[in-house]
């Protein structure tokens, strides 16, 4: 896999994919939020903790973020990830759906956006200097 994404990286940059990743992050993004909003009695059962399901969720919207904003903008793509874990918390926090804001929470959102912001960074790093 870490191959297949080498050999994709020179066609990360190109207006057209990150044209799709900013949608594809626009659409992650509002399910995110969607998902966060809803009642938890009305949420998909998964056989993993809240933490992880946090961790794996802002990971996966910081990849396609970090494509959109370009590889010389990855300390931006974890601000706006981290930024975007808190709004989504205070909202959670607002929301009337007996959901409540965590620090926790966002501390798993803010670990999930570092990770994905930091393999983003591995395969430009390690495709810059193969090239």
């Amino acid at each position: 896999m870490i191959a297949a994404l080498l050999r994709l990286k020179p066609h990360l940059e190109t207006p057209r994919v990150r044209a799709t990743c900013a949608a594809i992050t626009a659409v992650l993004a509002m399910v995110i939020l969607i998902l966060c909003l809803l009642p938890g009695s009305d949420l998909p059962k998964v056989n993993l903790s809240d933490k992880i399901e946090h961790l794996i969720a802002y990971a996966a919207l910081s990849v396609p973020l970090g494509i959109a904003l370009g590889s010389q903008r990855l300390w931006q793509t974890l601000i706006l990830s981290v930024a975007y874990g808190g709004f989504v918390e205070i909202a959670q926090g607002l929301a009337n759906t007996g959901r409540s804001a965590s620090w926790l929470d966002a501390s798993a959102n803010a670990a999930g956006a570092a990770l994905g912001t930091g393999l983003l960074a591995l395969l430009f790093i390690r495709t810059r200097t193969k090239v």
